[in-house]
């Protein structure tokens, strides 16, 4: 099991439930038996290593991969950190500073693999190495597109593939460090790989089009709709497909659009709970925006954050026993394997996310915030 560098509640107020109902049995029984699909995990309860853990969901998995996942992320960000400029595009802030600079990097490297190897757990070791180098290219560019317009390196790949000449997700990119990542891509999974990069690009379109700076959201509702295209769908949905080595069309989704609906929410609004704080101090240092559902509900509600969090969590246990229903409705629903592999991992990945923003450093730090 990697290892664990913090531990972090944002809510600090105890949620349990005294409800005799079991959820999510199949993450239940991985923690003391083989389930196929999850070879490549170690899974576990996170309360017997101290993680705070207030939801129903009953377990987390961890890819067996990470340190060949660090790995791929070290090589790329020595990669990008001794690129030209032209190369290695806009960085963030902290990377200029030599007081600042390293401990980015190692904040960057941490969240470039916790991320993947908690939420898309199933990865083998070519694919976990994958998802470390995609977090990297990502988190980078989160970063920098919370306070500048200036170009990273995926905005720079996104301007390919809409250029004139482009020819879609097989093209030769110019910025030689996407091109060898989405190279690598493609020789892993010919199929489901050029989905992958598309979300990655349509996510950066989405953040360029959107500016958070420009944003005003009157209502939680109206805020969920926004933050589940800000939370890149497209790539998630690719990264599941890849990592569990399963490939479904649209037409093939369409049996899991509640389930998806409900995860995404999830998925998202625990992004939101977690990183609440970072979100405070980087408004208050860098003037980025605050875009986030505790502060919808402090607005909204016209209570204070800490209420709107102990709402908010309140929320996200009440969409886990949606989630748990909808899984049980959907076992009599005739699913194919590869339609309930994709829904067992949309569980996988709340459990994973939980257990990543409870470790997770770049919001812990600021935990007194």
């Amino acid at each position: 099991m990697r290892p664990i560098a913090c531990r972090y509640d944002p809510v600090e107020v105890s949620f349990t439930s005294d409800s005799k109902r079991e959820s999510f049995e199949f993450l239940r029984e991985a923690t003391s038996k083989p389930i196929p699909g999850l070879e490549n995990c170690n899974v576990f309860d996170p309360r017997s290593v101290g993680v705070p853990w207030p939801t129903s969901l009953p377990a987390a998995a961890q890819c067996k991969y990470w340190k060949e996942a660090e790995d791929a992320a070290a090589v790329m960000m020595n990669q990008i950190v001794s690129a030209s400029a032209g190369e290695q595009g806009s960085l963030p802030s902290e990377m200029a500073s030599l007081k600042l600079k390293a401990a980015k990097r190692l904040e960057l490297l941490d969240t470039s693999v916790a991320a993947p190897m908690n939420m898309f757990p199933a990865a083998n070791a070519p694919r976990a190495r994958i998802m470390a180098e995609a977090n990297l290219l990502i988190f980078v560019h989160d970063d920098v597109v919370e306070s500048t317009e200036e170009m990273t390196i995926i905005d720079s790949a996104l301007a390919d593939i809409v250029s004139p000449d482009s020819k879609g997700a097989d093209k030769l990119w110019k910025n030689s460090i996407f091109n060898e990542f989405s190279q690598e891509v493609i020789r892993e999974d010919p199929v489901v790989g050029p989905l992958f990069l598309k979300g990655i690009l349509n996510w950066v379109q989405h953040t360029r089009e959107q500016l958070p700076a420009s944003m005003k959201l009157n209502t939680l509702s109206e805020y969920i709709v926004y933050r589940i295209g800000d939370f890149a769908v497209d790539f998630c949905d690719a990264a599941l497909m890849l990592t569990c080595e399963i490939h479904l069309t649209p037409s093939e989704m369409e049996p899991l659009e509640t389930l998806h609906r409900l995860y995404m929410t999830h998925f998202s609004l625990t992004n939101d709970l977690y990183s609440y704080n970072k979100e405070v101090y980087a408004m208050q240092e860098t003037g980025a925006a605050l875009i986030n559902a505790v502060e919808v509900l402090e607005t909204t509600l016209n209570v204070s954050s800490r209420a709107a969090k102990v709402i908010l969590r309140a929320f996200l246990w009440d969409l886990e026993f949606q989630v748990d229903e909808e899984l049980k409705r959907l076992q009599g629903a005739g699913l194919c394997p590869s339609q309930w592999r994709f829904a067992r991992g949309m569980v996988e990945v709340m459990a994973g996310n939980l257990f990543y923003s409870a470790t997770c450093v770049r919001y812990a730090r600021l935990i007194a915030a």
